[in-house]
């Protein structure tokens, strides 16, 4: 049987093994790879094409058709368009998003730094008083323009599974509008603000997919949505008052992608391996980046507690042996996460954003030419 490229991403996300692993290259805002990385991959490969930038706050590359082509990657990227109307550009560095939250910019990377949110000087929070401000339409034509077109041009030139990365999910966005600390201490403190805070931003998350999945019918394959629920050492708050309040609405996020009969592929860094049986019981599809360098991450134990229920998306080790390991190395680690992992189905391999551009060009053939024996 000959594959296509959408045909071996869909089967690993139904825990089918195809040909090979699927293999994914900026298919995801978190499989994408920074500007400066990506101009050396481009000349380690002898590649001329202008970089192209995707969006704010997160400054990445869009890896060229050609580049796809050269590692065979089976997913591609379909993004929303920029909000229209309310951003603004403050100066070189600074800007403000149609949140109302003001992003500086790192000085060679991401506009990471929030510099302030509508409600970080709330000190103690009135659920009432978010009926009054000014959100985010949902509608904006800013977010659909050209999105039809694009994804019925990527269904007709490709073969591969397009993957629309929506919005911010409810608990960055909550994060950035109230600020990091407070968003936590609300979870305790506040939580009639956190629950309608929180409500809010599911309703206005949901009525942006299905604008954008009701004008992409027939032409996406998985929904990108990215939430972070851990760190390096565990989950970030206690698993209990996630699912009393912030589950109910992932489960509410992802039936509404589930109702257009798409994939979902959820991201979240760090140590999630106790939260993976709810993303499981929300029918999430596939978790990425799968940290196994990160606490109680071991790939064995993940793939036998959970391989016949969830996709791996990721789980290439991206904090040694990808930045710092040789091409040999990273050789082996693609040929360990593909028996691993990709035993009976449910891999996709992936990168992350900075790399060595030898050890991209490793991880990528050695995925592409490696057959488990």
């Amino acid at each position: 049987m000959a594959w296509t490229h959408r045909e071996r991403l869909l089967a690993a996300l139904d825990h089918e093994e195809a040909d090979r692993v699927p293999i994914d290259f900026g298919g995801i805002s978190a499989s994408a790879i920074g500007p400066m990385a990506y101009d050396r991959l481009k000349a380690h490969l002898g590649f001329e094409h202008e970089t192209k930038i995707y969006a704010k706050p997160r400054i990445l590359a869009t890896p060229h058709e050609a580049i796809l082509e050269r590692f065979d990657v089976d997913t591609r990227f379909l993004g929303l368009g920029a909000y229209e109307g309310a951003q603004q550009e403050i100066d070189e560095t600074t800007y403000l998003d149609e949140w109302g939250v003001t992003w500086r910019k790192a000085e060679d990377g991401h506009y990471f730094l929030n510099v302030g949110g509508p409600f970080v000087g709330w000190k103690d929070p009135d659920a009432r008083s978010l009926e009054d401000h000014a959100w985010p339409d949902p509608g904006n034509p800013g977010y659909f323009r050209g999105l039809a077109e694009r994804a019925a041009a990527l269904r007709r030139d490709t073969d591969c599974a397009i993957v629309l990365n929506l919005t911010t999910g409810v608990i960055h966005q909550g994060q950035y509008l109230r600020g990091f600390a407070n968003w936590l201490k609300d979870l305790y403190k506040h939580r009639e603000f956190l629950t309608r805070l929180t409500e809010i931003l599911a309703e206005n998350w949901i009525a942006v997919a299905r604008g954008a999945l009701e004008r992409t019918r027939g032409n996406v394959d998985v929904v990108y949505v990215g939430d972070d629920l851990a760190s390096q050492a565990g989950p970030l708050f206690d698993p209990r008052v996630y699912r009393e309040l912030i589950k109910p609405h992932h489960r509410r996020m992802v039936g509404a992608v589930k109702d257009y009969g798409v994939k979902v592929v959820y991201h979240s860094c760090g140590a999630v391996r106790t939260m993976l049986g709810d993303l499981v019981d929300i029918d999430v599809d596939a978790v990425n980046p799968v940290q196994v360098s990160a606490d109680n991450m071991e790939p064995e134990q993940l793939k036998a507690e959970h391989g016949g229920r969830i996709t791996f998306w990721g789980g290439i080790d991206s904090q040694h042996v990808l930045p710092f390991g040789t091409p040999e190395d990273v050789r082996a680690e693609a040929r360990r996460m593909i028996d691993c992992l990709g035993s009976g189905g449910g891999f996709v391999l992936t990168s992350v954003h900075v790399v060595p551009a030898e050890n991209i060009v490793a991880m990528f053939e050695e995925a592409r030419d490696y057959r488990r024996r």
